[in-house]
């Protein structure tokens, strides 16, 4: 029993060493895990303001210097071909079609007892010969008219100095050498912070208060650092050696935006000051000087001075003579020259059509390019505040003592944060060479007048979610491809084009055209239908048919009516007549729509009575209305209150390109009754006035 004691006794104390043993390890450890949390949060402590350090850039003003090149340039490729003409005309100017001649015949054992004396010993001619048509004179004079002509076209071509080759390579370099500084400071700070974070998570993990997966996760962040660091240093380190880099930028470089429709005014008006036609009619010019008939003939003039050592003489003989020489071929191709220069210069029309059409579709796409980079800028942006926003968050929790704050979680955050200011930057830095690439495609247009200062912060979330109409005219139709009316729509966030389209068909290749391309950019397309004669007809659905035929009404998605009885020579003594025949159209319309699986949309002006518009409105699937004549914001809200009373969401404000001075007024106004109306649905009227207030916008800027 005694032994039973002892040994229970001795049991009973193991366990209770074991006991305490364990509670002292517990302790040691909790101890230990809450001294590196402190750690971290001395870390969060020390460099959690990173998030609220305010960034410095540049003045806008730095923005059109980076892009240029020192004085001490060479000549770019169009001023050596230039020299080399120069100096091809030189040549061709002291060439006037003379040389001399001479020539020396020896007979051996001449024949006897002639009584000719033509046989001789020996004799040599010398002279001068003059060819003045062909290889000569005249031809030259042909050659050095062509030459000045290509050195007038070269003039006339946008050229600039230092824009391609390796003067592009020149200014890439400077534009990603100056963002890498920064994105090298900001990668500087995440490896500060990795650092003092990443042995104390890695103690935390061994004591299995902290999982593997996050602890990997900031070994990934390690691993992300080190290797961009690298990256931009090896590059920057080797730009140190090649260019002169205390001249660039120290801060970071500003946003900026580009004015395409500035853009595109310029240098079309470039290529139409320096002559595009101009170089087309040189072109054609030096064709017929090259294929001249005269060219094909040979005339020649030559004096000779003759010497013979006669056989059955004593005495030489010497004499002059003098000659004219002609070659015409036959037959003299004259018409057929007359065939080859109108073929060759159907060629070069269709060359220049094409090739006008090719730059600006390729202007179109690296600016849509430009944009979207933009588009992206601004989603980091938004991405960062709500970074932001979390920092601002744990740093509350931190003051407070909340319990809930994680000093590894906001350590984290504040890396995250960091990370969006990287991708901010090269995204920035890839809309700075997208205008380097834009540029070297219209190297005329000066970077100062086309770009203009982007502050993000007053970007309107509401007006990016507008959804705006235009209409296009069948003349607009003939007059622009239909290529780059897809690209002004999808550039100018078009999200339905109202296509008119003749009765007679007579355009209907180009709309088919149009529409499918529009389709392809995710372009909605209303077939607009306008003909005042549709309200006293009594078989509108033929109209419509013929109006349809042929077309794959799949690609529609509405008839738009645009039939106007308020204009109408007796329009004030039958007006409640013509919105009966109106309405009465209408429904003829809808039926018509319905069966065809259409929409029905229809413009409207502002002034028809609100019992019409009750019944406009249970016809009718959108109502646009016309809100012309004024771009007074409170004047359009009065007159379009009971359309908006009856059925805001069907209603669209239409307004007008003619009543604006400029764009900005019209996106002024959009604002304003986006606001005021709270709507969203707006038209513009229509295409071909809207690209003309465009470029009217470019000159007052300009101005």
């Amino acid at each position: 029993m005694k032994y039973f004691i002892k040994v229970l006794n001795v049991t009973t104390l193991f366990s209770v060493l074991s006991l305490l043993s364990f509670s002292q390890s517990k302790d040691s450890k909790d101890s230990l895990i809450s001294f590196k949390i402190s750690e971290l949060k001395a870390v969060w402590s020390l460099d959690n303001d990173v998030s609220r350090e305010e960034k410095k850039y540049e003045s806008f003003a730095s923005v059109p210097k980076l892009y240029k090149i020192s004085a001490s340039e060479s000549v770019s490729d169009a001023e050596y071909v230039k020299r080399v003409n120069e100096a091809k005309i030189n040549l061709l100017k002291k060439d006037i079609g003379l040389e001399g001649v001479g020539n020396y015949l020896q007979n051996f054992n001449p024949g006897f007892n002639t009584d000719d004396n033509l046989l001789y010993h020996f004799r040599y001619q010398v002279g001068l010969d003059w060819n003045i048509l062909s290889d000569g004179f005249i031809e030259n004079r042909y050659k050095q008219r062509i030459l000045k002509n290509e050195n007038t076209i070269v003039s006339l071509t946008p050229q600039t100095k230092k824009n391609d080759g390796e003067d592009y390579i020149a200014v890439s370099h400077k534009i990603i050498y100056s963002f890498n500084i920064h994105k090298i400071k900001i990668l500087e700070k995440r490896q500060q912070i990795i650092d003092d974070k990443i042995s104390v998570a890695n103690e935390l993990y061994l004591l299995k208060h902290l999982s593997r997966i996050n602890l990997l996760e900031i070994m990934q962040q390690q691993v992300d650092v080190g290797s961009m660091n690298k990256i931009y240093k090896s590059y920057n380190d080797e730009l140190k050696m090649k260019m002169n880099v205390d001249s660039l930028p120290k801060n970071i470089l500003p946003v900026f935006d580009v004015d395409f429709s500035k853009f595109l005014s310029v240098d079309s008006a470039a290529v139409h000051a320096n002559g595009n036609d101009s170089i087309l009619k040189l072109q054609i010019e030096n064709l017929k000087l090259a294929h001249k008939p005269l060219s094909d003939i040979k005339l020649n003039a030559q004096v000779r001075f003759n010497y013979y050592d006669l056989v059955n003489s004593i005495y030489s003989r010497n004499y002059m003579s003098a000659g004219v020489g002609v070659a015409v071929p036959i037959p003299l191709r004259i018409k057929a020259n007359k065939n080859l220069v109108t073929a060759q210069t159907k060629l070069l029309e269709f060359d220049q059509k094409e090739g006008s059409k090719a730059r600006q579709t390729d202007l179109l796409n690296s600016f849509y390019e430009f944009r979207y980079k933009l588009k992206q800028y601004s989603n980091f942006y938004e991405k960062r505040k709500k970074y932001e926003e979390l920092v601002r968050i744990e740093r509350v929790k931190e003051k407070f003592g909340d319990l809930e704050f994680n000093p590894l979680t906001a350590l984290n955050l504040l890396d995250e944060m960091l990370t969006v200011d990287i991708e901010m930057l090269d995204i920035q830095q890839q809309m700075y060479l997208q205008l380097l690439d834009i540029h070297s495609k219209a190297p005329s247009a000066d970077i100062e007048k086309i770009i203009m200062p982007y502050k993000i912060d007053t970007l309107s979330i509401a007006t990016e979610k507008i959804n705006r109409s235009m209409y296009i005219w069948s003349d607009a139709q003939k007059k622009y491809e239909s290529s780059y009316i897809a690209e002004y729509l999808r550039l100018n966030k078009i999200s339905t084009a109202i296509l008119s389209l003749k009765k007679d068909q007579s355009n209907k290749t180009e709309a088919e055209v149009l529409i499918n391309k529009l389709n392809s950019k995710g372009i909605k397309v209303e077939l607009l239908i306008g003909s005042n004669k549709l309200l006293t007809s009594s078989k509108p659905t033929a109209y419509f048919d013929s109006v349809t035929n042929g077309l794959d009404l799949k690609a529609i998605t509405a008839i738009h009516l645009d039939v106007e009885p308020h204009t109408m020579s007796d329009w004030d003594a039958n007006k409640e007549n013509y919105l009966k025949q109106y309405v009465e159209l209408l429904k003829t319309a809808k039926n018509y729509c319905t069966q065809k699986g259409l929409q029905l949309s229809v413009s409207i002006p502002v002034f028809y009575p609100e019992e019409t518009l009750k019944d406009i409105y249970a016809q009718a699937d959108k109502v646009y209305i016309m809100a012309y004549e004024h771009n007074d914001a409170d004047y359009i809200v009065r007159k379009v209150k009971e359309e908006f009373a009856i059925d805001a969401n069907k209603t669209t404000i239409a307004l007008r390109a003619k009543d604006f001075n400029n764009r900005n007024e019209c996106e002024k106004l959009i604002s304003e009754l986006n606001q005021l109306l709270n709507t969203s649905n707006f038209a513009m009227h229509d295409l071909e006035t809207f690209v003309k207030l465009d470029e009217l916008s470019v000159n007052q800027n300009q101005k």
